[in-house]
């Protein structure tokens, strides 16, 4: 797969040609996205990964050749199932599987990945699965190295620690809350380099709020379908809290249960918690609106790792064998993206750009920390 590059001139022959007048205004120069962000309202950047969520659910809601094979389905009460979900249009279904979602989010941003109408977004690395798909993500390319979910090391700097690095910023203004503890391998090469709070740790007691302290009690007492990662309410209510007493620049929150249930083949429980999600998504955005640190100068970043089979037998599986676990989407929800919700047809998106897009609402150039990384997307910013 060969990844869209676009050439790009050295920043001081850009500058020089400017001043001459040679080079038009809206060029395409390694400087151009500095001096676009002088015009930005953004100022925060919330990162928010749902494991392997489908194109299907998130852009037709209840799938219906799924939820009629039962034995595949392993739904447990399908009048339920079909009561809480299904709607005669896809539009429909999608808006009661996940409200908030669209009707609040999506029409103050855009979303990328509907492959039916034409928008297509895909990991650059063969194996899609988990620990490759957010090292994509958080390097900007794929990594060879990582072929598995052991708990190692990023390999490469991720742009969480450029942030930090290049801005400055205090190690608490840059913070990490994930379900399972392999998100802060993922998230730093450098343990030390920010916040971090995966799996099941406690968040040290001299930061932590009385919140805090009874989230970090409730994650040892709630039972999660598997032991490898906490409840994700747990996850974002301690991210929640965060946000409400330290008021980060960038916070990444990865949430993880969606894969469990589809692992399990619950796909009733799959939809309930999609549903659940888009509850935590709308905590999340009511608590960035109520505070002036955040509202109006905020973007919103919200997308998956890997894409699951198409079909009853496979939909719950993903590897580099399964059709289907190349289709991922991306969401961006911000004061400087256009108002387009579901946008398609569009060009094709890599996960492998979402860093380089991360780095640009902060003013910053992705080729001063990974020329190899994607572009930004660029529909981010039309």
């Amino acid at each position: 797969m060969i990844h869209p590059y676009r050439l790009v001139l050295p920043a001081a022959l850009a500058t020089l040609l400017y001043a001459v007048g040679i080079l038009p205004a809206g060029s395409d120069t390694g400087t151009a996205e500095t001096r676009a962000a002088a015009d930005l309202a953004t100022r925060n950047v919330v990162l928010v990964t749902l494991d392997g969520v489908r194109v299907q659910e998130l852009f037709a809601g209840m799938d219906e050749a799924i939820s009629r094979k039962e034995k595949r389905s392993g739904i447990y009460d399908l009048e339920r199932a079909r009561r809480r979900f299904w709607r005669p249009t896809r539009e429909e279904r999608r808006h009661a599987l996940m409200p908030f979602f669209w009707e609040r989010l999506a029409p103050q941003g855009i979303v990328l990945g509907d492959r039916e109408h034409g928008s297509r977004v895909t990991p650059l690395n063969p194996l899609l699965f988990s620990y490759p798909g957010y090292a994509e993500i958080l390097t900007g390319q794929y990594q060879p190295s990582i072929k598995s979910n052991d708990l190692v090391r990023s390999p490469a700097e991720t742009v969480l620690e450029f942030v930090r690095r290049r801005l400055g910023l205090d190690p608490g203004e840059v913070a990490v809350f994930g379900s399972w503890d392999g998100f802060g391998y993922a998230a730093a090469r450098d343990p030390g380099a920010f916040f971090m709070n995966t799996g099941y740790q406690d968040v040290p007691a001299d930061l932590a709020t009385p919140g805090m302290r009874v989230l970090d009690s409730l994650q040892h007492e709630v039972m999660t379908l598997w032991e490898t990662g906490r409840s994700d309410a747990v996850t974002m209510g301690l991210a929640l809290e965060y946000v409400k007493a330290r008021r980060p620049r960038l916070i990444y929150i990865a949430l993880s249960e969606s894969d469990d249930f589809a692992h399990a083949r619950r796909y009733d429980r799959l939809l309930d918690y999609l549903n659940v999600a888009d509850g935590f998504l709308r905590r999340l955005w009511e608590t960035l609106e109520a505070s002036d640190a955040y509202r109006g100068r905020t973007t919103l970043i919200v997308t998956t790792d890997h894409g699951r089979g198409r079909t009853p037998r496979e939909w719950v599986d993903h590897d580099g064998g399964v059709p289907g676990a190349e289709d991922a989407w991306v969401a961006i929800i911000g004061p400087d993206t256009p108002d387009r919700g579901a946008v398609a047809p569009a060009d094709t998106v890599y996960l492998a750009d979402v860093a380089a897009t991360l780095l640009r609402f902060f003013g910053l150039d992705f080729r001063d920390w990974n020329p190899k990384a994607g572009p930004p997307i660029a529909a981010a910013f039309e």
